[in-house]
């Protein structure tokens, strides 16, 4: 059977086979000499596609379609898969859903520059740009073209012991409103962090269930680096988490991420410290860092403390305690 019509409205069907592929749907034709046309193009789109190899075939999918299979093939099981889902989807708003063979240099350098000019910075960049290297290397294409661009890395910023001891002090003492009530908890939140090194998520997702008081131990179970880890509590830390105990909370903080970020911003504009831009939170964490090595603490046992994926990020820090170059200086001189 080729075409034929089909219900009240005689339009025309088509029904062929292809390599053992069956296809039975509409032409949209009322006219039999228009549905065999429609008929012939579709049976020469088919074979054509046939005697394509994989890539080939994969090089005329769509953007959209590339991205729903690498998201079900590859990054659905990851921690971060509905993530790179979305920025592959951000990322065909500003090029377009086009076909895989037609993502070039060129396409590429649009993509940079809209997100540069929308005042996107070049981590963020690259993150859009690992994306597409990754879905392009699913499915086989090139993307040699893709280069990451250089990040800076700037001044890691570190609280001075002075620094602390003001934001704790602001958040704790100081007669807050109805609308700050939680500010005080903000403080034991800050001294936390700055004992453990641990990011912001994960202090705020803590459970008392991940707190071994036997052994003095917290455990991070969900992090950014998939690694689970155990940090030994210092005697401050223990002591707020016992005492934030008697709330009966399943958890030491109950307050957000927004809520700690706004506590932490209103003290930092009471230091008058609203022009250092690396006066954030995270500082905390490059704090109990170098406090680690300051007292001769190895990079490798911080890298473990710290949950680094790899002992590379953890080096960003070897500068801030250059005494070995001084002991290498002095050997020299000997």
């Amino acid at each position: 059977m080729a075409v034929y019509k089909r219900g009240d409205k005689a339009v025309f069907y088509m029904n062929f086979s292809v390599d053992g592929v069956r296809v039975s749907r509409s032409t949209g034709k009322f006219s039999k000499r228009e549905a065999k046309l429609v008929e012939a193009v579709e049976k020469k789109r088919m074979m054509v596609e046939g005697a394509l190899s994989q890539r080939e075939r994969a090089a005329r999918m769509l953007l959209s379609i590339a991205i729903q299979k690498t998201y079900d093939e590859r990054w659905k099981d990851n921690k971060d898969g509905l993530k790179a889902k979305r920025l592959a989807e951000r990322a065909m708003d500003l090029i377009g859903d086009i076909p895989l063979c037609k993502i070039e240099d060129q396409t590429i350098k649009r993509m940079v520059k809209k997100l540069e000019d929308s005042g996107v910075k070049g981590a963020t960049i690259n993150r859009y740009l690992a994306t597409m290297k990754t879905l392009l290397r699913h499915h086989q294409q090139p993307w040699e073209h893709i280069k990451l661009k250089k990040e800076s890395k700037g001044r890691i910023r570190v609280l001075s012991k002075e620094e602390e001891i003001t934001v704790v002090r602001l958040l704790r003492d100081t007669d807050h409103s109805t609308k700050r009530s939680y500010y005080p908890e903000a403080a034991d939140l800050v001294e936390v962090l700055v004992d453990t090194g641990c990011r912001l998520s994960e202090i705020l997702n803590l459970k008392y269930e991940d707190i071994n008081w036997d052994n003095n131990l917290i455990s991070i179970w969900i992090n950014k680096g998939d690694k689970p880890r155990s940090i030994p509590m210092t005697k401050k830390v223990r002591g707020i988490l016992l005492a934030r105990q008697a709330g009966d909370w399943f958890k030491p903080f109950t307050i957000d991420i927004y809520q700690a970020q706004k506590a932490w911003n209103w003290s930092r504009k009471r230091m008058m410290l609203d022009d250092d831009r690396e006066f954030v939170m995270h500082a905390l964490r490059h704090t109990c860092a170098t406090r680690l090595l300051d007292r001769g603490i190895d990079l490798y046992t911080v890298k473990e403390w710290l949950g680094h994926s790899t002992i590379q990020v953890t080096e960003r820090y070897a500068h801030l305690k250059p005494d070995k170059l001084v002991t290498a200086a002095e050997a020299l001189e000997t």
